[in-house]
Parts: structure tokens; sequence; C-alpha cells
């Protein structure tokens, strides 16, 4: 049966293909994805999958119920709609239409296989007792969308018991699944700071209080802060990635504006950052003379991948295409991704990678101008997913 499911998948490959490349041609950013979202509606409905009423504006949950006798098991399938506001140069034929915008981390693909999965489930209904809904979730690039879906209700009525995503991924063969069991993404919050001073002649600056040489001093402190309070064996990171003030080369500016992100694998290091930061900007700010503003945006938490979850999806790949197409990955590593509020709410949940290095081989990172989603990835998603419903239903 298992190996009839990846035949099944790649019945309907044609078909999921010419809806990716549609949804590559009409990219959205994130909140805004009003077409992608009424495509999604429209397929789905198309499919007899009921779509549920949420009081959001982009995004979309469909839900089918199997018809087997058996647990009343609820699974939740995720895939990230949004574009990238990047200038496309694949010159495709199906390449971006809308200027400035540009599927270039495959989350075309994402939803068109989620759309191919709803597909291929609403088929085999008298196969799996319980629930399945299928997450179309707007914004992923913000990291804000999960959190705008999980408050709109995507995760009750009924209450999600599991979930899975799978994201393309530049750096494995097209197809192959990369798992990985425990902590994975870190957490990635954001900053702000303002330092205030006294503008002033580049001529005098006895004259005034420097705010451009106060926020040096700054960004060198909080550099300590992971190098010196933070243990060596802990991971951290801490980067200020904008400075900015100042408008004439003889004027030192009244203010600076300093912004950055803050990541890590620690629940507790995580909490103890803008304290930390905090006491840094304000001695620093005083002994120089300047007055301060600090906002510390909590972003999205670390993901923690179950392992009974990993264990079940990967079972499924191999009966279906065998041990080749399941890897370990690299990790854990410092990028972040805002399935982990949805990890946070459901534990026993888990992200996979999906192989889609181009057909020749060669490795075109994601938010690359001239990423294209590998068609030839389709199927094996589709069988991923599909599985991991079949296992998890029947267990």
């Amino acid at each position: 049966m298992s190996k009839e499911i990846f035949k099944k998948a790649n019945e309907i490959k044609d078909y999921v293909t010419q809806l990716r490349r549609h949804i590559h041609k009409y990219p959205e950013l994130g909140f805004q994805e009003y077409e992608t979202t009424k495509l999604i509606k429209k397929e789905l409905e198309s499919y007899g999958v009921e779509v549920l009423a949420l009081d959001i504006p982009t995004g979309a949950v469909g839900i089918l119920k199997g018809m087997k006798d058996g647990p009343d098991t609820v699974t939740a399938i995720r895939a990230d709609i949004d574009a990238l506001p990047i200038v496309e140069k694949t010159g495709l034929e199906y390449a971006s239409v809308n200027e400035g915008i540009m599927h270039a981390c495959g989350h075309d693909g994402n939803t068109a296989i989620l759309l191919g999965t709803a597909k291929l489930l609403s088929r085999m209904t008298d196969q799996f007792s319980g629930t399945v809904k299928f997450i179309f979730q707007p914004a992923e690039e913000t990291l804000k969308g999960a959190k705008a879906m999980i408050e709109a209700g995507a995760l009750e009525n009924p209450k999600v018991d599991s979930m899975v995503a799978l994201h393309a991924w530049a750096y494995l063969p097209a197809g192959v699944i990369g798992k990985w069991k425990g902590a994975y993404h870190a957490s990635a919050d954001s900053f702000s700071i303002k330092i205030i001073g006294e503008s002033g002649h580049g001529s005098r600056p006895h004259e005034q209080s420097d705010s451009l040489l106060t926020a040096a001093h700054i960004v060198v402190g909080l550099q300590n802060i992971v190098s010196r309070q933070i243990s060596a064996l802990e991971s951290a990171v801490l980067s200020v990635c904008t400075f900015n003030g100042g408008t004439a080369v003889n004027v030192i500016p009244q203010s600076v504006n300093l912004t950055g992100t803050v990541r890590t694998h620690s629940k507790e290091i995580r909490e103890s950052m803008p304290n930390k930061m905090e006491k840094i900007i304000k001695n620093t700010a005083e002994a120089f003379g300047c007055e301060y503003e600090f906002i510390y945006d909590w972003g999205v938490p670390r993901t923690f991948f179950d392992p009974e979850i990993v264990d079940i999806f990967t079972e499924g790949i191999v009966e279906a295409v065998g041990e080749d197409y399941v890897t370990d990955l690299p990790g854990p590593h410092m990028g972040s991704e805002d399935f982990a509020l949805f990890n946070e709410k459901i534990p026993f949940s888990a992200l996979f990678r999906l192989g889609n290095a181009n057909p020749n081989g060669e490795v075109i990172p994601t938010h690359s101008d001239i990423f294209n989603f590998n068609d030839d990835a389709i199927p094996y998603g589709i069988t991923a997913f599909t599985q991991f419903v079949l296992k998890k239903h029947n267990y």
C-alpha cells in the first residue's frame, strides 16, 4: 500500500506542478496573500474539503474527516504561503508578474504540495479515522503568521493533537527528507535602540554629548554579553545589524538608531537577554552623557521536534520510497522558524526539510533571486504527508 501512495502522488504531479507554477507567477507578501488564499479555498472546496471560517484576512484552514473506525486523532499539516520582496531574475515563463515580489523561499512548492495532499487524502477517507487539518499559513517570512493563525483558532474545534510541516531545502537532492530530533531552530527576537545626545559641529565635539560615539561603545559592549556573560557551552547570538545616524560630514547627530537580532536555544538565556542588554545600554549612555530608548521585541521561541513524530513520519517515507530518501540534518542551527509557535502549542510536532536541489544537482539557496522550486520533489512531499496521516491515524 505504501508504494501505491507514491504512485498515486505521481499521478497528480502534473496537476500540482501547474498549481505551483501559477502560485509562483502571482506571489504576494505576508498578510497580503489575497489571491493565493482565494485559490487555496477554491481548490479545497473542489476536493470536498471543508474550509473553516476564520477571522483572518489571508490564510486558510481545511478540514477532512476520515470515515474509518478508529482513534479520533486530529492531525494538522502546515504550509506557508507568502513570498518575499525580491526582484525575480529566473527568466522563467512563469516568473513573477508582481513587480518586486518573488517566491524565492519555496513557499509556492510548500503550498502546492499541501493542496496535492488534500486532494489525495480526500479520495482515501475510508482508509483513516479522525480528522486532518490543512493549515495554509500567511506571513511566515515576517515571523508573524503563525501567531495570527493560532489567535484565529486554527488549532481548535477540533483541537489538534499532532502537527507536521515540510519546507524546501536546497542543500539536499530533490525528494530527500531531512529530519532532526530535539532542539533545532533557535529563538528569534529583535531589538531597537535610540541613543539621544546633542547635535553640534564636528570640529567641537567637546561641546556636546556625542550620540555616535556612545552608540559605537554600546555595540562593542553588547558583544561582551555572549563572550563573557554566557557559558561557552551554550549557544547564543547577539548581532547589531543596522547603525543609522547623521546627515552631514561635519555635524555630530543628535540621535543614532541601532537595530539587531538575538538568537538562542535556551529559554533561560533568552529571558535574561533584555536585562543584560539594558544594563550595558543604560550605563554606557549615562557615562557619555546621553539618554536612550530601548525596545525588545519578543519574536518566536526555539523549535523542538518530537522524536516519536519524527520516527512515524520517516517510517512512512522509508516504506513508500526507500531509506535513501531520508537523511539526518546537520544541526541544531541559529536560524528561526515561526512554526515554533505551533510547536510550542502542540509539542507532539515536527518540521522536516524537503530536498530541492536543481535537477543537475546545483545548489541555489532559498532567498536567491534565481531560486526556483524543483517540481521533481512534489510527489515525495505528498507521499510523506499522506503516509504520515495513514500511519498516525491507524496506530
